[in-house]
């Protein structure tokens, strides 16, 4: 039970949308503010018991300053998700000091506790990782190439600054790919793309499903309000308990929960040769100055390294959190469900609109 609010910045993300989709939270009694640069709540949050919603937009110093004097009422934990862009937005340097001023007020404002949901981007994306643990130390920052990248990293190390300033007991999350609820997931969509067509990738990267990373945030939030100073100051959680597989299974999984037919596999090696070439025409020619290509860019050569982290702190210190996992096809499974269903509803809106239409021009005496 959370029974001092909580105030999630960022709370519109697929993330967040799995976390009340699946009834994560808010459980009863409990209650929820979720923020995001849209001006009104996105229509998956509409109905959510117990639940508000306030604009904020991380980049504007005005928005960050009033934000607590907009909320309809106060939140002792501060859930820190900041989205966006991975290249070219202009908005990473902007949006940095805002983090530590976001902390700052909500200290003054009465938050006792924080938690950032960050990525694994902050030991730097660009470089092979293989068994990383809490305990590893990061690469020294100049060597960063990726300005998300350097984004996390930062972005973990300013809000560990304004949280010590404040006196609250914070705690860094870091996280992989998520498979999430929310249809335009890039990780998903990239499978998708793959399901009839797509090659084994033997690379070593890990991925979990959002419903996973939200039994894990509800396991931290309850344990940060009940006894703060049993939680470490960061935790990775990057797929379901297990050994690191290929990127590979990942398509495997995706195909069995689809039961895709066809399904062929292309050669690995005809892959490989076209995002060396996309690399080099991202290097060498105009195509560079193109955010969304580098974006591309960014994200093929990620997927060409390995990327496996070791998860044995975060189940040694919640237990309970491997009895309650998802594989990936159940994951694939009930993300297809949930899709099948706001498919359902969408046509019945349609039809419910279209009715009323017909009964405006024609009305019908019964």
């Amino acid at each position: 039970m959370l029974a001092d609010g909580v105030l999630w910045v960022g709370g519109s993300s697929g993330l967040a949308r799995t976390f009340f989709e699946e009834r994560v939270g808010p459980l009863e009694g409990e209650r929820f503010i979720c923020t995001g640069v849209e001006p009104d709540a996105p229509e998956w949050l509409l109905g959510v018991p117990s639940l508000a919603y306030v604009p904020l937009d991380l980049t504007s110093a005005a928005s960050v300053g009033t934000l607590f004097q907009r909320l309809p009422h106060g939140a002792g934990t501060l859930v820190i998700g900041a989205r966006l862009p991975l290249l070219g937005s202009g908005a990473h340097t902007t949006l940095l000091p805002q983090l530590g001023a976001l902390v700052a007020a909500a200290a003054v404002a009465g938050v006792r506790r924080v938690l950032h949901v960050s990525s694994v981007a902050a030991a730097d994306h660009l470089r092979a990782q293989r068994g990383v643990d809490e305990e590893a130390q990061l690469p020294p920052l100049s060597e960063y190439a990726g300005e998300y990248d350097v984004f996390k990293r930062c972005s973990e190390e300013e809000i560990g600054r304004a949280c010590e300033a404040a006196g609250l007991p914070h705690v860094h999350l870091r996280l992989s790919a998520i498979f999430s609820n929310e249809p335009q997931c890039i990780q998903v969509r990239a499978l998708a793309l793959q399901a009839h067509a797509g090659a084994y990738l033997p690379v070593l990267l890990d991925a979990n499903s959002s419903r996973n990373v939200c039994t894990a945030l509800r396991l931290l939030l309850e344990r940060l309000e009940a006894e703060a100073a049993s939680v470490r100051r960061l935790y990775y959680y990057t797929r379901p308990r297990g050994p690191a597989v290929p990127y590979g299974e990942h398509l495997v999984a995706y195909r069995a929960a689809h039961a895709t037919s066809p399904a062929v596999w292309l050669p690995y090696l005809a892959v490989a040769m076209l995002v060396a070439l996309w690399h080099a025409a991202v290097r060498h020619t105009p195509l560079g100055r193109l955010a969304g290509a580098r974006s591309v860019d960014y994200l093929l050569q990620v997927s060409s390294r390995d990327h496996t982290f070791d998860n044995g702190r975060i189940h040694r210190d919640f237990p309970s959190l491997a009895a309650s996992e998802e594989s990936l096809v159940r994951a694939f499974r009930r993300i297809e469900a949930r899709a099948l269903q706001r498919r359902r509803a969408g046509r019945r809106r349609r039809g419910t609109v279209l009715w009323r239409g017909i009964e405006r021009i024609a009305p019908v005496d019964i």
